[in-house]
């Protein structure tokens, strides 16, 4: 994640898992596979931080086929990206000045989904709203990174946690006011670890990919190199699923375990080998996994979590002699294990910042 002066990588691994569109229930109509495409590419979309291209993808599908949840994101998507201001998210929220900061960063966030190329114009715009919020005491802050410290306290004094930075495309503000700590025993492909995870609850903001996808996903946590965090609404099956063992704890761990083995490792490396943890690890959860890989690609390095999706892919692609998605699960679990074990003996063999994925 985020270019920022703190401890990063932060929500780069951001458990992306529920960007995904979610199960439906037995006695629920399902959408069509044209329905579940448009929001496959309307994921994709948000995660290049551009809502345009989303909301195309929405509107071109009919109506009609979608249902349920899947017809609730679609209408507001099409409503939320489409008005003439920045939908707020806010009304609940009581402190004047926690809701005045969000309205601030949805503000952004909705005027930088739609123009992607204004991205840096918006920021500036975000960032002397936060010199008007913060008077005297931020008036040497002529940056983001700068004025975040300031910010971060103020939340602070309110009783609010934050975690600010930049999420590649955009900058980050996600909020909770319940914290708590657990030590979990991981065990990587690689080897095993013993793990700090803050498990973190009550959120009045889940960042950027919530707002720009309707609430309908968010990162679901990141890591630094001391400690992972945890967003605990993310995981309905609970602590103890399989998806908060593989999609979070896997992960995440295995961020962790980069960034003080192999420090320095670009946002897109450090989702690589996440990426091929999940699908080492995961059997439940790997079909989903697996389909949001496929579906949600780019060649830009400054959509780390698609662009890891396509090397990922054709990685596995070139070890299997098939496309992933047409293998067994047990061929699949071994291709990315071997896929990842090669990736680290590159690494230390040609030095860290090498690109030992490139061939």
């Amino acid at each position: 994640m985020p270019t920022t002066p703190r401890p990063l990588s932060i929500l780069l691994g951001a458990s992306l898992a529920l960007l995904l569109h979610g199960a439906h229930a037995a006695d629920e109509p399902q959408s069509t596979p044209a329905a579940i495409d448009a929001i496959a590419e309307s994921t994709s979309a948000i995660l290049q931080g551009d809502s345009a291209r989303a909301v195309t993808a929405l509107a071109a599908s009919p109506a009609d086929g979608f249902h349920g949840k899947d017809a609730t994101y679609r209408a507001c998507m099409l409503q939320r990206h489409t008005a003439a201001q920045p939908a707020h998210t806010t009304e609940g929220i009581a402190d004047p000045f926690v809701r005045g900061v969000l309205n601030d960063y949805e503000d952004y966030w909705w005027r930088s989904l739609a123009a992607p190329a204004q991205r840096e114009t918006q920021e500036a715009a975000l960032l002397a709203k936060l010199h008007k919020r913060l008077g005297a005491s931020a008036a040497r802050a002529n940056s983001m990174d700068e004025i975040e410290p300031f910010l971060q306290t103020q939340l602070e004094q309110r009783g609010v946690h934050a975690q600010l930075g930049r999420t590649p495309p955009l900058r980050e503000l996600m909020a909770w006011s319940k914290q708590e700590t657990r030590m979990f025993d991981v065990q990587l492909p690689e080897g095993p670890y013993n793990v700090r995870v803050e498990l973190l609850d009550d959120f009045v903001s889940r960042g950027w990919m919530a707002y720009g996808r309707c609430e309908r996903g968010s990162a679901g946590g990141w890591a630094t190199d001391k400690a992972l965090y945890a967003v605990v609404p993310r995981y309905s099956e609970g602590l103890d699923s399989e998806e908060f063992r593989v999609v979070f704890l896997g992960h995440e761990t295995q961020h962790f375990a980069d960034q003080n083995a192999f420090p320095g490792l670009a946002s897109w490396e450090l989702e690589y080998r996440a990426k091929l943890v999940e699908l080492a690890q995961g059997r439940e959860v790997s079909a989903k996994r697996l389909t949001y890989m496929v579906t949600a690609q780019s060649d830009d390095m400054n959509s780390p979590h698609t662009y890891a999706n396509k090397r990922v892919v054709a990685d596995l692609t070139g070890r299997l002699g098939a496309a992933p998605d047409k293998v067994s699960i047990d061929r699949l679990q071994q291709a990315a294990r071997e896929q990842l074990i090669e990736d680290t003996r590159r690494r230390k063999a040609a030095g860290a910042h090498a690109d030992p994925v490139a061939r």
